[in-house]
């Protein structure tokens, strides 16, 4: 991150910013807190100690406290691009994306060629459901990066929110040329592929991504839709119980284990785990299976 660029190489002639950067590095976030506050002691208004607080604060999750810093930091230089840049992100990430989208945009004025602020925007207008100017962000951060992921990664979620599947699962391939041991980006291309109707391709999909991460729940969820969908519900029920063994409190994985068993006609079981599901707050009666047609005969 450039606060990191701002802060190295300016300290040498300051010992405790240089713990304090040293720290930073290190990733001992909150010892690093208290060289840089020592910094400010003798000088209220260094923004590097102010920059390399607001980054540790980030990091130890008390990201309203580094908010309060970055103002600070902007009260002293409102045109400082990494101020810029961290009030936008740590607004973010406590969920005040309008906030936040203004923040990026100040920071774009300053930094034009920045692909991070273009992908910064673009999961923001994700988040607000603007998902044509969303695109547009990201392709903008590609044209400039061409192997960005994080681009990729939030290209592909949008056009899948836009039913785009074919165009997503590109995406996501894309990454996995780059990156080929993400679970998660095995996931989102499986329910790419599940939509499209290509099962046999979203199940090693799934399975390629529980072989990378063997507690990754999504990837055992996902795979027991789409089993189910396929009409293979006693297969859809042990990828149900692997969810389970992984998360016991998950209702909808409860709700779905159900729905195969009143499918393969054990009620009275079907009947326990909708009310475990019920128990851990699942109240929908939408089953999340899609129902798949071959030759106009459903399933079903």
């Amino acid at each position: 991150m450039k606060i990191l660029e701002g802060i190295f190489g300016t300290s040498r002639n300051k010992p405790d910013l240089h713990h304090g950067e040293d720290l930073l590095f290190l990733g001992r976030y909150q010892e690093a807190l208290l060289f840089f506050k020592r910094v400010l002691e003798n000088d209220p208004q260094n923004i590097h100690a102010l920059s390399g607080i607001a980054f540790s604060l980030e990091h130890l999750e008390r990201d309203k406290d580094a908010i309060a810093v970055y103002r600070r930091i902007l009260s002293i230089d409102a045109d400082n691009s990494d101020a810029l840049l961290g009030m936008a992100i740590c607004l973010e990430k406590i969920g005040r994306f309008e906030d936040a989208l203004s923040w990026y945009q100040k920071d774009l004025k300053k930094n034009p060629g920045a692909p991070d602020i273009f992908v910064g925007i673009g999961r923001c207008c994700f988040e607000l459901k603007q998902y044509q100017d969303a695109l547009r962000n990201f392709e903008s951060a590609l044209m400039l990066n061409p192997n960005y992921l994080d681009a990729w990664m939030g290209k592909g979620n949008t056009l899948f929110h836009m039913a785009r599947y074919e165009d997503a699962a590109e995406c996501f391939g894309k990454i996995l040329e780059l990156h080929h041991e993400d679970a998660g980006t095995w996931v989102a291309l499986g329910r790419c592929m599940s939509h499209l109707g290509r099962f046999e391709q979203a199940i090693t999909c799934f399975e390629k991504a529980t072989e990378l991460d063997p507690g990754n729940v999504a990837a055992w969820f996902e795979k027991g839709l789409c089993l189910a969908g396929w009409r293979r519900n006693t297969e859809a029920i042990r990828a149900y119980d692997r969810v389970l063994d992984l998360d016991p409190v998950c209702g909808a994985a409860h709700y779905e284990k159900g729905y195969s068993l009143e499918i393969l006609g054990r009620e009275a079981e079907a009947a326990k785990c909708y009310e475990k599901a019920r128990m851990h707050g699942h109240l929908s009666a939408q089953s999340r299976v899609h129902y798949h047609f071959i030759n106009g005969y459903s399933f079903y």
